[in-house]
C-alpha cells in the first residue's frame, strides 16, 4: 500500500509541477529601470484601435505616424529614419509602398543588436479558418508595444554598443519590409537579431527559432530570466512552412532568436485579436527575456565584433523546470547518447547472461512496439479528423482552427496513457516479461535519440532524456534491493519524464491543435515504453 501511495504521489506532483514551467510572470509597475508591460500595453490601445493592413490604407498610416512620433520623442528626430520603397523598387508586384521606420540608439560603437516587429495586422484571409480584419493587438501589437517600452527605458543610457529598433511593413503579405531592410547597408552593423511575433494573445512568449549553428546564440540567451524554450520547436520549424520577418534576415546569414506567445490561436488572424484580448503578463513574460539580452549586448564591448555569434554547431536545449534551463553542444550529445548506449548494451547482455531476460522476448517487444506506434499513429491522425468533422471546420495536420478542443485532446491522450496500461498490465505478467518491455522501451527511445541526434538533433532530448533514466533504472533494480533506493530511481524516473512531456505535448497542442493528435500520440506512446514499465514496478515494491 505505501508503495502504492509512493507511485501516485509521486506522479501528480510531477503533473503539477510540471505546468510551472509555463507560468507568465506579474506586470510590474512603471519606473525608470524596469520593464513594465502596463505601459506596452498603452501603445497597443493606441495601436489596435482599427484594422491596419496595408488594405487600410488611413488606419495603416495613422499607426505609422504614431509609432514615428513617439520614437521621435523619445529618441530624438536625428535617430528616426523613414525607410520608404515604391511598389515599383519593391518589383514584386504589389499595388502598395512599403513604408518601414528604423531608431538608432546609439552606442559608442555602431555594432548593435536589432529588435524587429511588423506594425500591419492581418487585413486578407489566408490559412483555412483565418477572417482577416484582425486589429493587430497581439499580432504584432506585442512587439511593437515591447520595442516602445525598450526605447523608454535605454533612451539616455551611456551604451557601449547600439539598439537598432526596425518597424517592418507589409509582413503579413509577404515579408516585405523585412526583405527590403535586409538588403539596406545598415545590415552591416547588425550583430544579433531579435524578430518579435505572436500567434495567440497569451501564455509564455516561447523562444521559438533560432539561427543555424547555435551554439553561441544558445550561450547568450542564457543571460534572460524566465526562460521556456525547446529545441524542438527550432528543429521542427525548419522543416514547416512558416515563415516571418526573422526569415528574411536569415537568409542574409545574420544570428539571432525568435520569440512568440502561441496560447489562443483562435483569436490570430481573425477579428478577435484585439486590445479586450490583450493578456499583460504575456507582453511581461517577452520583457523578462528581452530586457536582460538587450543590457548584456549593449553593455559589454565583447559584442562589437559583428560576427561574434557566428558559431560552429548548434546546441540541444530545453526547459524543465521554471527557468531551469538545460543546454548542450551537438559534440556532447553524441558522446552522452553512445556512452549511454554503450552501457545499455552492458546491462542488458549481463542480464542475458543471467538468463534474466531472453534475447526472443526483448526482439518480440521491440517488434510489438514498433507496430503499436504506427497503429498508435493512425488512430491519432483519424481521431483529429474526426473532431474536425464534428467542429465542421477544414483539416489540417498542423492547424485545425476550432474552439474548444483542450478538453476532448487531454481526453484522448489520457485515454491513451489509460489504454496502453490497462494492455500492459493484462498482458505482461511475468517478471522476465517486464525486463524484456523495460529494455525494448529504452532501445526504441536510444535508437530514436542517435537517429534524430545526426538528422534533427533538436529533437533529440526528447528521446534520449527518458532512455537514459531508463538505463539508471534498469541498472538500479537489478543490482539494488533496498526498497528506499528503489523508490528514489523510480520516481526519479516519473518525475523527469513528466517535467519534460507534459508542457512540450502542451506547448505543441497550442501551436498547431487538435490536428496534431497524431504527433501527441507517437510521443506520448514512445515516452509511455519507458515510464510505464517503471511505474508498474514502484507500484510493485
Amino acid at each position: 500500500m505505501k508503495s502504492l501511495k509512493i507511485a501516485w504521489i509521486v506522479l501528480l506532483l510531477s503533473g503539477l509541477l510540471s505546468m510551472f514551467v509555463l507560468m507568465t510572470p506579474v506586470p510590474k509597475r512603471v519606473t525608470e529601470t524596469q520593464f513594465s508591460a502596463a505601459e506596452a500595453a498603452k501603445h497597443i490601445e493606441v495601436i489596435s484601435r482599427e484594422p491596419h493592413s496595408v488594405f487600410d490604407p488611413e488606419a495603416h498610416e495613422e499607426v505609422r505616424l504614431y509609432l514615428k512620433e513617439t520614437l521621435e520623442g523619445m529618441l530624438g528626430l536625428a535617430n528616426v529614419t523613414e525607410m520608404n520603397y515604391t511598389k515599383e523598387e519593391l518589383g514584386m508586384g504589389t499595388d502598395y509602398d512599403i513604408k518601414n521606420l528604423l531608431a538608432v540608439i546609439q552606442g559608442k560603437s555602431d555594432t548593435g543588436i536589432l529588435l524587429v516587429g511588423h506594425y500591419d495586422s492581418r487585413g486578407h484571409v489566408g490559412r483555412d479558418g483565418e477572417l482577416g480584419r484582425s486589429y493587430g493587438a497581439a499580432d504584432d501589437g506585442y512587439a511593437l508595444g515591447t520595442m516602445l517600452e525598450i526605447a523608454r527605458l535605454y533612451a539616455n543610457q551611456d551604451l557601449e554598443n547600439s539598439i537598432y529598433l526596425l518597424f517592418t511593413d507589409a509582413e503579413e503579405t509577404g515579408l516585405y519590409g523585412a526583405y527590403m531592410a535586409a538588403q539596406e547597408p545598415f545590415m552591416d552593423k547588425i550583430g544579433f537579431v531579435i524578430n518579435i511575433e505572436a500567434r495567440g494573445v497569451s501564455g509564455p512568449a516561447y523562444m521559438f527559432e533560432t539561427s543555424v549553428n547555435n551554439d553561441k546564440v544558445i550561450d547568450f540567451y542564457q543571460h534572460t530570466d524566465l526562460k521556456v524554450s525547446y529545441s524542438l520547436a527550432t528543429a521542427v520549424y525548419t522543416v514547416m512552412p512558416n515563415s516571418t520577418d526573422f526569415t528574411e534576415f536569415l537568409n542574409v546569414g545574420k544570428q539571432g532568436i525568435n520569440f512568440a506567445v502561441l496560447e489562443g490561436l483562435y483569436y490570430y488572424h481573425t477579428p478577435m485579436d484585439k486590445y479586450d484580448h490583450i493578456e499583460v503578463s504575456s507582453i511581461q513574460h517577452y520583457g523578462e527575456q528581452i530586457v536582460p539580452l538587450v543590457e548584456t549586448f549593449t553593455k559589454d564591448a565583447i559584442y562589437s565584433d559583428v560576427n561574434y555569434f557566428v558559431g560552429e554547431q548548434n546546441q540541444v536545449f530545453f526547459t524543465i523546470l521554471p527557468d531551469v534551463f538545460i543546454a548542450y553542444r551537438e559534440s556532447t550529445m553524441h558522446i552522452f547518447q553512445w556512452l549511454t548506449f554503450v552501457l545499455f548494451l552492458a546491462i542488458t547482455v549481463y542480464l542475458i547472461l543471467k538468463n534474466n531476460v531472453a534475447i526472443l522476448s526483448i526482439l518480440k517487444y521491440i517488434g510489438l512496439m514498433f507496430v503499436s506506434l504506427g497503429v498508435f499513429a493512425v488512430i491519432g491522425l483519424y481521431l483529429a479528423k474526426l473532431v474536425a468533422f464534428i467542429g465542421r471546420v477544414p483539416f489540417s495536420i498542423i492547424y485545425v482552427r476550432m474552439e474548444g478542443t483542450e478538453l476532448p485532446t487531454l481526453l484522448l491522450c489520457l485515454g491513451l496513457i489509460v489504454g496502453v496500461y490497462v494492455l500492459y498490465k493484462r498482458f505482461v505478467k511475468k517478471e522476465e516479461d517486464q525486463r524484456a518491455v523495460m529494455i525494448a522501451g529504452i532501445f526504441l527511445n536510444l535508437l530514436l535519440a542517435i537517429l534524430t541526434g545526426y538528422t534533427l538533433s533538436g529533437a533529440s532530448f526528447l528521446f534520449f532524456v527518458p532512455a537514459l533514466f531508463g538505463v539508471i533504472s534498469l541498472i538500479v533494480i537489478t543490482f539494488i534491493k533496498h526498497k528506499f533506493i528503489l523508490h528514489i530511481a523510480l520516481s526519479q524516473n516519473i518525475l523527469w519524464n513528466m517535467l519534460l512531456v507534459i508542457p512540450i505535448v502542451y506547448s505543441l497542442f497550442l501551436a498547431i491543435t487538435v490536428g496534431g493528435l497524431l504527433a501527441f500520440f507517437i510521443i506520448i506512446f514512445i515516452n509511455l515504453t519507458v515510464s510505464l514499465p517503471y511505474f508498474r514496478k514502484q507500484l510493485s515494491l
